[in-house]
C-alpha cells in the first residue's frame, strides 16, 4: 500500500492545502514551528477528528463545513485479500455483460498489478468513492453494474457473483489503512504493559506493544534479536529488552529495559514506562516497520523524540535495511533533511489563520535555500556546513570549538570542526597527498549542494619549514600549521 496524494480541506489550520504528492521512500513535511505540519499529518491518519478550520469572519461550527480529506491510494490484490480474512466480506462492482463477468472480472483486478482508488474521508465516517470506486468503467446508470463478494472460508478467500452493484471495496481499503499505517508522535503513551496474549500484529496506536514482543520473541527469536541490535545502534544505554508477566498479575505483560546485554536479574532492569518518549517511540515504530509489509510510516517531528544522532541512525537504518516502506516524517531540524534522502520534500507556511503547502525539488539548490530560511538555519547547515575544519584528533575537535569561542567569540553558524581518519595519510614523505587532499574535500561536499570551504589545520609537530611548505602547496593551501605543539595534560 502507498499513499500517492492527500488533500486536505477544512481542517485545523488548512482552508485547502491543494494536491500533496508523495513518493515511495521518505517524503519530507518541512517548516517552521506552529505552521501546520502536525495538522496536516492528523488529517492522514484512520479516524479524523471533526476539528474545523476557522477565521475571524467565521468560527463557529455550525456554519463551517465538515473538515473533508481527499487520498489516492495504490492497494494490491493480495492487501484487498487479506483485508479480507481479517475483517469482512468485499464488494467489488463490475461492469454487466464482459466475458466472465463479474467473478472472471474481479479475479482478474485482483490478480494483476497494483491499482489505484480515489477516496474521502470525513470525521466518524468509513472511506467514501464515487461508483465504481476503482474507477475502472463508467457506470452509466441502474442496471449497467454487477458485482462479486470477496469472503473468507477455512482461510481461503472465495469469489462468487452477488445479487445486486454494491461497492464496499472503500471500507475494506480503511480496514487496511487502520492496519498498516502507524503514527508515531512526541506524545508519551502507555505502551509498556498491556493484557497477555499472543498477538503478531501491532495495533496503530501500539497499545499492545508488549503483547507483541512477547510474541516475537518466543516465535521468531532473530528477528527479536534484530530488533534489539537496531535499539542498541540507537540508544547506548540500552542494552537489552525483555518482556515477562507481571508477578501477581499473570492477565498484564511488561516490557523491561536492560542497561546491559546481559540479563542476569530482572531487579536490575527497569519497565518501559520509565524510560524516556524517544525509547518507547522508537521501539514501536521499529517493530511496526520490521512485522508488517509494504507499510505507510508517519513520523511527526522526529527530533522532538530523539537526539540528533539517534535521528541519523534511525534514518540510516530506514533506508539501509527497510526501505520497501513508505515514510512521511514532519520536521523543523536541518539533520533530518540533511540524511533522509528524500523522494519529495513539501514546505508547510502559515499566513495567519490559514497554512499552506508547496512542494520543493531536493535537486535545486533554489528550493533548498528556501527551505533553510524557514527553518532559520544556513543553506550549509541542512547539508553540511559552510567550513569545514579537518583537525587531527577527537581532542582537538572538542577543544578547538572552545578555544575560538574563549578568544574570538562565537564559533560562525556552518563551521564545523571534525577528525581525520589518520594524520599520517598527509606526511611529507607520501606521493599521493595530492589525492589525500582531494579525498577529503570531496567528502567534505559529498552532502552539500553548495561548495563548501575546507582547510586542515595540524600541529608542526617535528616538521621542517621546508616539509611544511611542500605540505600546504600540496594542498593548495587549504593546509594551515598552528605554531604551538598540542600538549595535553
Amino acid at each position: 500500500m502507498r499513499l500517492l496524494q492527500a488533500r486536505v480541506t477544512g481542517f485545523q489550520s488548512f482552508e485547502d492545502s491543494d494536491d500533496v504528492c508523495f513518493g515511495s521512500g521518505a517524503n519530507l513535511i518541512v517548516g517552521p514551528n506552529n505552521v501546520g505540519k502536525s495538522a496536516f499529518l492528523r488529517a492522514l491518519q484512520p479516524t479524523l477528528s471533526d476539528d474545523r478550520h476557522r477565521t475571524p469572519i467565521e468560527w463557529r461550527d455550525e456554519a463551517l463545513p465538515s473538515p473533508s480529506i481527499k487520498l489516492r491510494i495504490e492497494v494490491s490484490g493480495s492487501e484487498i485479500k487479506r483485508a479480507v480474512s481479517r475483517n469482512a466480506p468485499c464488494i467489488i462492482p463490475a461492469p454487466a455483460g464482459v466475458p466472465g463477468s463479474p467473478v472472471g472480472y474481479v479475479q482478474q483486478l485482483l490478480d494483476g498489478p497494483p491499482f489505484f482508488i480515489n477516496l474521502e474521508h470525513r470525521p466518524g465516517r468509513e472511506f467514501a468513492a464515487p461508483y465504481p470506486s476503482h474507477g475502472l468503467f463508467k457506470w452509466l446508470g441502474y442496471g449497467q453494474a454487477v458485482a462479486a463478494k470477496l469472503v473468507t472460508n477455512n482461510g481461503n478467500i472465495e469469489i462468487s457473483a452477488h445479487n445486486n452493484s454494491e461497492d464496499t471495496l472503500p471500507a475494506t481499503i480503511h480496514n487496511l489503512w487502520r492496519s498498516k499505517m502507524f503514527c508515531f508522535s512526541a506524545e508519551r503513551y502507555s505502551i509498556g504493559q498491556t493484557s497477555t496474549a499472543h498477538i503478531e500484529r501491532l495495533d496503530q496506536n501500539a497499545s499492545n506493544l508488549a503483547a507483541v514482543l512477547a510474541t516475537l520473541s518466543g516465535d521468531r527469536g532473530d528477528l527479536f534479536d534484530k530488533l534489539v541490535s537496531h535499539l542498541r545502534e540507537l540508544f547506548p544505554t540500552v542494552g537489552n529488552i525483555s518482556t515477562r508477566i507481571q508477578p501477581g498479575n499473570p492477565g498484564v505483560t511488561e516490557i523491561r529495559v536492560w542497561p546491559t546485554i546481559e540479563r542476569q536479574n530482572v531487579g536490575l532492569s527497569f519497565p518501559l514506562t520509565q524510560s524516556g518518549t524517544g525509547v518507547a517511540q522508537t521501539l514501536a515504530l521499529l517493530v511496526a516497520i520490521m512485522t508488517v509489509e509494504d507499510t505507510v510510516i508517519v513520523v511527526d517531528e522526529i527530533n522532538s523524540f530523539l537526539h540528533p544522532a539517534a535521528v541519523k541512525a534511525l534514518l540510516r537504518i530506514l533506508q539501509t535495511e527497510y526501505a520497501q516502506h513508505q515514510y512521511i516524517i514532519s520536521t523543523h531540524a536541518p539533520e533530518v533533511v540533511g540524511f533522509s534522502n528524500p523522494s519529495t520534500v513539501h514546505l508547510v507556511k502559515r499566513n495567519g489563520y490559514k497554512s499552506t503547502i508547496s512542494r520543493l525539488d531536493p535537486a535545486e539548490v533554489s528550493t533548498f535555500r528556501e527551505v533553510a530560511s524557514h527553518l532559520g538555519v544556513s543553506m550549509a547547515d541542512v547539508f553540511a556546513a559552510d567550513r569545514v575544519i579537518w583537525v587531527e584528533g577527537e581532542t582537538e575537535e572538542t577543544l578547538f570549538p572552545y578555544l575560538y569561542r574563549e578568544t574570538v567569540g562565537p564559533v560562525p553558524r556552518g563551521t564545523i570542526f571534525t577528525t581525520v581518519a589518520a594524520t599520517g595519510d598527509f606526511g611529507a614523505k607520501r606521493r599521493d597527498k595530492k589525492i589525500v587532499y582531494e579525498a577529503y574535500s570531496r567528502l567534505s561536499s559529498a552532502v552539500a549542494t553548495l561548495p563548501v570551504k575546507v582547510i586542515f589545520g595540524f600541529d608542526t609537530e617535528m616538521l621542517a619549514d621546508l616539509e611544511k611548505a611542500d605540505m600546504v602547496r600540496e594542498s593548495r593551501g587549504r593546509l594551515r600549521f598552528l605554531p604551538r605543539r598540542h600538549l595535553v595534560d
